[in-house]
């Protein structure tokens, strides 16, 4: 059993639903549309992210991270 899974199983019966609820809402994978929105945040013109968001969605993608910006 992996850490998390362990601290997770000691954990009182009303937390560890909750404590799931919220790594099932973290971990599901995003629609079309949020990929889409995704990629456009991330400077893809909207009618690439259209045609790779159609693409991308069958892997099942849970987060989409863009580059690193320097504040300054």
């Amino acid at each position: 059993m992996t850490d998390l899974a362990a601290y997770i199983a000691a954990m009182p019966e009303d937390q560890r639903a909750v404590a799931i609820g919220v790594l099932d809402a973290v971990s599901r994978p995003m629609t079309v549309r949020e990929i889409e929105r995704a990629l456009r945040a991330n400077g893809v013109t909207r009618s690439r992210a259209i045609k790779l968001a159609g693409t991308l969605k069958h892997f099942h993608i849970i987060a989409v991270a863009g580059p690193e910006v320097a504040n300054g």
